[in-house]
């Protein structure tokens, strides 16, 4: 009870000294204001609505606010809610852990929700190919004699709950890679890629491979080798059918495109990789609940390998790349974990229970929570809400956390790396941020630093704009320009 009491009473002193920072007319620097003030006095559209806020992280004093507490759709900066709920939630040294074991006749994967499972740009990372962890596997089992399996192949997802897709995502994003669904278990992004290739006979139907190694996908194939022209790629939506039409001249590569069924393309691709290294398992594949609801194993279970993927690798796929499945397995594991700790009985990770994860860390921020909704982790809903406050309050108290430089570190880096590899790229790196960009809307949220370290959070959100979203690129970069300006030495910063 006094603890609780003690959470109450800095929850309450958070929100007073908030309040008193949001309403003080006292500024760091009145050219900083007046400069900012002058980029965003103008936009290009009448109907465009900005929102727009700087803190300084030496004060905690916000140094320029426009339309800070308006509502407004942040797209992928939307990711930054669900990134430091995780931190919050797992800590920083936390890693996703998917397990192999047996009962003694089946052979059995428990998921732990890892979006980094068989992800192409991770494991190339490694010097390895995506069926590398499945390798691994096979080398454990070979090990210990396992080389055959009279049972089932039993995968257990029930970490998070049944709901794939976001029901608010429309419907003309689901079979792209950037609307991948979601699952407990996860595997090459839950994508398939498509290789075409001619064959000598002209008009004869080319060749198709599938990445990965699976005989899940049906491949219809009207294509024609030989001639001119692209062959195309048609996916009928929430089914294992892909069509490949048109003329096929030389290879192609067509894909990624998104797979309706995570658990069972890891489960089958694990079932492809184990048989090429001589482990076979008899019986089908088959969804089992195994681990308790209270995150306990039973006692029957020998476990054999584990594959683990470190939260700093996920977060920087989500942060740097902006890697939407990545985004949503993050807010879907906060939420089981927030569950877990406040003793929800049989918690499964789930949008809500992410969304109520988000919400409670940044009520320790003590910012107002009015007017943000957190429909998914993405961003790729037009259900999210925000205030650009409520973005850069976070992140300045992020930045007094432990975890602040593990998030400050997962964010692109201005004319670097990541989304923002091609922007900014006078401002010497010192731009740490997450972009946004869907049809009206641009934004942008982050750190800028001083040769110390961080020194303003912020965030400039558009709206609302009509036609390409470039002259509000333009703006941004501006905005950022005069911050990073304003930590050179010599500028009177820290």
């Amino acid at each position: 009870m006094d603890a609780q009491c003690g959470q109450q009473r800095r929850a309450v002193l958070a929100a007073v000294t908030w309040a008193i920072l949001a309403t003080s007319s006292l500024r760091a620097d009145p050219r900083l204001e007046a400069d900012l003030h002058k980029v965003l006095a103008k936009l290009p559209h009448a109907a465009a609505t900005v929102g727009a806020c700087v803190i300084d992280l030496a004060s905690n004093r916000i140094v320029y606010a426009q339309n800070a507490d308006t509502g407004l759709t942040p797209a992928s900066t939307m990711k930054l809610f669900a990134m430091t709920a995780a931190l919050a939630e797992l800590e920083p040294k936390f890693a996703f852990e998917t397990i192999l074991a047996t009962d003694g006749g089946n052979l059995i994967v428990i998921g732990d929700g890892d979006p980094g499972f068989g992800d192409e740009k991770l494991h190339k990372s490694r010097k390895e190919t995506i069926a590398a962890p499945f390798e691994h596997w096979a080398d454990a089992l070979r090990q210990r004699g396992l080389t055959s399996f009279s049972g089932d192949l039993i995968i257990d997802e029930t970490v998070f709950d049944d709901q794939r897709l976001h029901p608010s995502w429309e419907r003309a994003d689901l079979d792209n890679w950037y609307a991948a669904p979601v699952g407990g278990l996860n595997y090459n992004d839950n994508c398939l890629d498509f290789v075409v290739t001619p064959t000598k006979t002209r008009n004869a139907p080319p060749l198709i491979s599938v990445r990965p190694d699976t005989t899940l996908p049906k491949i219809l194939n009207a294509g024609q080798s030989g001639g001119n022209g692209t062959p195309s790629l048609h996916h009928a939506f929430n089914t294992f059918e892909y069509a490949v039409s048109g003329r096929c001249g030389k290879r192609y590569e067509l894909g990624p495109v998104s797979f309706p069924d995570p658990g069972l393309l890891f489960a089958d691709s694990m079932r492809h990789a184990l048989i090429r290294a001589g482990v076979t398992i008899r019986g089908p594949i088959r969804r089992e609940r195994v681990r308790r609801p209270d995150g306990t194993l039973p006692t029957n279970l020998t476990i054999l390998a584990r594959h683990r993927t470190p939260l700093a690798d996920v977060l920087g796929r989500a942060g740097k790349d902006s890697q939407n499945m990545f985004a949503e397995c993050l807010l879907k594991r906060a939420g089981y974990a927030w569950a877990r700790h406040r003793g929800l009985p049989d918690p499964r990770g789930s949008w809500e229970l992410g969304g109520d994860a988000v919400m409670d860390t940044l009520r320790r921020t003590g910012v107002d929570t009015g007017g943000l909704i957190v429909a998914d982790g993405s961003g790729l809903s037009r259900h999210n809400s925000c205030t650009a406050r409520q973005l850069a309050a976070m992140l300045a108290w992020s930045y007094r956390q432990p975890f602040g430089p593990l998030l400050h570190d997962s964010l692109a880096t201005a004319g670097v790396d990541g989304s923002l590899r091609k922007r900014l790229k006078d401002s010497d790196g010192r731009v740490h941020a997450k972009t946004g960009t869907m049809r009206g809307i641009r934004a942008l949220a982050g750190y800028v630093d001083s040769d110390a370290g961080p020194r303003y959070a912020f965030a400039v959100l558009f709206n609302g704009y009509p036609g390409g979203s470039a002259p509000y690129k333009a703006i941004q970069d501006r905005f950022c320009r005069i911050l990073a300006d304003a930590c050179l030495p010599g500028t009177g910063t820290r």
